[in-house]
């Protein structure tokens, strides 16, 4: 596929961007921070062979036809459908995105503490009792789950650290989110960047 440049176009692939993503944060490699060629091309594949594709399987498909990364096929993938809305005429081409900035999208995390709880796990000594007329007729109370069982709280617990089940508090984790993300507005936004990374 061959791609006529308008002198506009051209023009604007010279001219460079001293930063990428995110004030240079981000950077990748295989596909710079604006349109290029193989992203035209990419866009009007994509457009031709699965326009109302799920988002994943557009992700998929960037990913392995053109052996990108998780990444970068997740960053183009929002800016198809991003050029894509913008243009919902089914004859536009992707020819006239070239040269325009490619907007961020990827993954965000935010360092904090996630509340858990557990069950632990262990054994102490104790019996199981139940009223019966025979050692015979115990065992089958027994059998039958009707004894009660005694603990020895007298008795060390046998149990290791490695027996805790735990689980995460998923309404407690969010609650927190929300708590923490309120302290910030723009006046603290340096202390927001210092806890947050991209993943």
């Amino acid at each position: 596929m061959k791609i006529k440049l308008t002198e506009e176009q051209y023009n604007r692939l010279l001219v460079e961007d001293d930063k990428d993503f995110l004030d240079g944060a981000i950077n990748f490699k295989h596909i710079g921070n604006k349109v290029s060629p193989f992203i035209v091309k990419l866009f009007n594949i994509i457009n031709e062979k699965c326009k109302d594709c799920p988002w994943d399987q557009v992700v998929g498909i960037i990913k392995n036809d053109f052996a990108l990364t998780e990444e970068e096929a997740t960053l183009l993938t929002y800016n198809y459908n991003n050029f894509r809305a913008h243009r919902p005429n089914d004859e536009w081409t992707f020819d006239e995105a070239l040269g325009e900035p490619l907007i961020y999208y990827g993954k965000f995390l935010y360092d904090t503490a996630v509340p858990v709880h557990g069950r632990v796990y262990g054994e102490i000594s104790g019996w199981a009792e139940g009223y019966a007329t025979s050692y015979e007729d115990f065992l089958e109370v027994l059998q039958n789950g009707e004894g009660d069982v005694v603990i020895d709280w007298n008795d060390r617990v046998d149990a290791e650290l490695y027996d805790v089940d735990w689980d995460i508090d998923d309404d407690g984790a969010m609650e927190r989110t929300i708590d923490d993300a309120d302290e910030y507005d723009e006046d603290n936004m340096e202390e927001f960047l210092n806890r947050v990374s991209i993943g």
